[in-house]
């Protein structure tokens, strides 16, 4: 078995996962057209999985080569109730920091003259929001999976050897962020930040990735709420009414969690580079 992952190319598995992505989308814009609109989220679906699929072999097929077992990054998969109940609060409180935050936003933009086009804008569609459950399967299930084995488990395990336990988070979440630049980078990098922590100081996988699948499945959720059914007609006035009280209790939400949070995150991340990478601990423990 080995012990290091210096041998592992993070090059040749992003070029692999850009040219699953690639094929799999060309793929799907020429099957597509020979299919039924109601059956285009499926096609979707597919063709996100297959990518899911055809990297995770990838992967593994490299790993192999290069005699590294998938123990030693997954760690066991047993997990402590106390834990459980303690991470999936970090990933609730990371959610409740984040959209209170944009409450906080919105609370200031509000009070600029832009928020009016703005406002009538968003009143104008009343479409309401599409609901997909090939969706939600990708989002809570396979990304959170394939995702934390990459950026948790194999590239901040790599910078770890190279480096500290804290360069390497930072790098891995970083790396995290910009895949998801279409989510603005911050919140998936403090993300990264959050799931690597607990990757750290517990050594095992399983609790990144639960903390991942709760937050990709609370935003998703939401798509299961209906709408309001209302002929009621709102002017922009009236709509900042409704709106303030709650933006001011989302802001003052905000304030209040935010020190606590990070408080809270301060104290369990304490000593972080005195820790073992999980790697090394991992293939330790099985030695």
């Amino acid at each position: 078995m080995n012990d290091s992952l210096h041998t592992v190319s993070l090059i040749k598995i992003a070029l692999y996962s850009a040219f699953a992505f690639v094929l799999s989308v060309i793929t799907v814009v020429f099957i597509t057209p020979f299919f039924p609109e109601s059956a285009h989220d499926f096609l979707r679906f597919l063709a996100e999985a297959g990518i899911v699929v055809a990297v995770s072999l990838f992967i593994f097929r490299h790993l192999s080569k290069r005699g590294i077992s998938l123990r030693s990054i997954v760690g066991e998969t047993s997990v402590s109730k106390k834990l459980l109940v303690f991470t999936s609060s970090l990933s609730i409180g990371k959610l409740i920091l984040y959209f209170s935050f944009m409450g906080l936003g919105l609370r200031i933009f509000i009070t600029l003259p832009e928020f009016s086009s703005f406002a009538l804008s968003v009143m104008e569609d009343t479409s309401p929001p599409e609901f997909n459950r090939w969706l939600i399967i990708n989002t809570v299930v396979l990304a959170p999976v394939i995702e934390e084995f990459i950026f948790r488990g194999i590239i901040l395990n790599k910078w770890a050897e190279k480096s500290s336990n804290t360069r390497a988070l930072i790098i891995s979440s970083l790396l995290f962020g910009l895949l998801h630049i279409g989510s603005f980078i911050i919140p998936q990098f403090i993300g990264g930040l959050l799931y690597g922590i607990v990757y750290i100081k517990t050594k095992k996988l399983i609790y990144p990735i639960l903390m991942h699948s709760i937050s990709n499945l609370v935003p998703v959720s939401m798509m299961l709420i209906p709408a309001p059914e209302s002929n009621e007609v709102f002017s922009v006035p009236q709509l900042i009414a409704e709106l303030t009280p709650v933006l001011n209790i989302t802001s003052l939400v905000f304030i209040i969690a935010l020190p606590v949070f990070l408080f809270i995150i301060y104290r369990y991340s304490r000593n972080l580079n005195d820790e073992v990478a999980p790697f090394r601990f991992n293939t330790r423990k099985a030695t």
